[in-house]
């Protein structure tokens, strides 16, 4: 393994450490200072606006330049940051709109739901619905009540994408998500049990989240809403399981952590520990401390600080912000962070076997930030020949065992 008590910290980009400075609602009088500084220098404003269209952190990028720099921003920047903002919070209460609907229409057929994301999101962490862009409504529901949750938005008017697209969506079709647009709107509706990737999978259906559910008001109703401390973990594992390819998901965590000050800390620990994604977490809480100044007791900044590995590699993310892109974590990279994230040494080992059976390039050619690069390689030429005498000897019995035993997602 290579060592990380030399690490160096790894530089962002001008125009990115700008976009990082103004994608936050809690602003100090010294980054204020920094923001009009930076402002007044020279800054590449194309640059900057793809940067903040990608990242999906416009509604915040103008309410913080308008707030504490209006006086500096060259007239166009702020008149595109305001256009798009505007275009964002009309469609935002739109689909809150519908959200409200469909949830009333959920709850009158006793079929449970929770929104996750979105509006809720937007609601509970930002306080604002304009504040945080969306384009979906994501509904969490038990995986058993699928068909009644299905009949429910065809009575609401909404059909597969497939069938509305005309053309069939394998990502959806096959794995454990539904996706539904109504027709002639821009309402589109993902139901989900499952939060899946190549060699990873969490389950969202679980019972504790229907257990700890609370009231979240939008628009002076109340909608069903995942308990801030359930919240924070899928916010983390959402982020980390795409190596927190888009800033917005960091944005997510630091505003939730801004307008919870109260989270209960022990509980998600404990609840992470249990569910086998206690470092997934702490990815995530580092990288929002770290870029967005998230607020976080001493036990758990402490805690995150003996995590050494993951300190270093929160560094790398997102990789579009640093000022070599060579030197980031990137979402195609995503099994060698799975697998550097893992809980303890057996499920890194375990999930180490899936890799080197499935012959996955991490174990062939890993990227060179991989701590466990050496260590991996050398584990897949031994397992290279032992699977291929098992194919070659073994009844097809057996070795189905062997691949239950040896999961496909995590």
């Amino acid at each position: 393994m290579t060592g990380y008590s030399c690490a160096r910290r790894i530089p962002l980009g001008s125009e990115a450490e700008l976009l990082v400075w103004c994608a936050r609602t809690g602003m100090t009088q010294d980054l204020t200072a920094r923001i009009r500084r930076r402002v007044q220098e020279l800054v590449d404003w194309p640059v900057f606006h793809e940067l903040a269209e990608y990242h999906g952190v416009e509604p915040l990028l103008y309410a913080s330049l308008s707030r504490v720099a209006f006086d500096l921003v060259p007239a166009d920047s702020l008149t595109r940051l305001r256009q798009k903002a505007q275009v964002g919070n009309m469609l935002n209460r739109s689909l809150a709109q519908e959200l409200i609907k469909l949830c009333d229409e959920f709850a009158a057929q006793g079929v449970p739901v929770i929104p996750i994301k979105g509006a809720t999101l937007a609601a509970v962490a930002y306080g604002d619905l304009g504040l945080r862009d969306f384009t979906d409504l994501d509904l969490l529901i038990p995986e058993t009540v699928a068909g009644e949750a299905q009949a429910v938005l065809a009575r609401l008017g909404y059909e597969p994408r497939a069938v509305v697209a005309g053309q069939s969506d394998a990502h959806h079709d096959e794995g454990p998500h539904q996706v539904f647009v109504k027709r002639r709107t821009l309402c589109r509706v993902d139901l989900q049990w499952m939060m899946s990737h190549p060699h990873f999978a969490f389950r969202l259906d679980r019972q504790e989240f229907w257990e700890r559910r609370v009231e979240v008001v939008i628009d002076n109703r109340t909608v069903p809403g995942l308990a801030p401390e359930d919240l924070l973990i899928v916010l983390c594992v959402h982020g980390s399981k795409h190596a927190w390819e888009h800033l917005k998901w960091v944005c997510d965590v630091a505003e939730l952590l801004r307008t919870h000050r109260t989270l209960d800390w022990n509980s998600v620990i404990t609840r992470s520990s249990a569910w086998g994604c206690k470092r997934l977490v702490m990815m995530g809480l580092s990288i929002a401390h770290r870029l967005l100044d998230a607020p976080l007791p001493d036990v758990v900044v402490r805690r995150i600080q003996r995590e050494v590995e993951i300190e270093v590699l929160s560094q790398r993310m997102p990789a579009t912000l640093l000022v070599d892109g060579h030197e980031g974590v990137w979402e195609e990279q995503s099994a060698a962070l799975y697998f550097s994230l893992k809980d303890s040494w057996w499920a890194r080992w375990r999930f180490g076997l899936l890799l080197c059976r499935l012959q996955s390039p991490v174990a062939v050619t890993p990227p060179t930030w991989f701590q466990w690069r050496s260590s991996l390689c050398r584990f897949a030429r031994l397992v290279h020949p032992v699977h291929r005498v098992m194919k070659r000897f073994l009844s097809s019995g057996i070795r189905g065992a062997i691949n239950r035993w040896v999961p496909h997602t995590t």
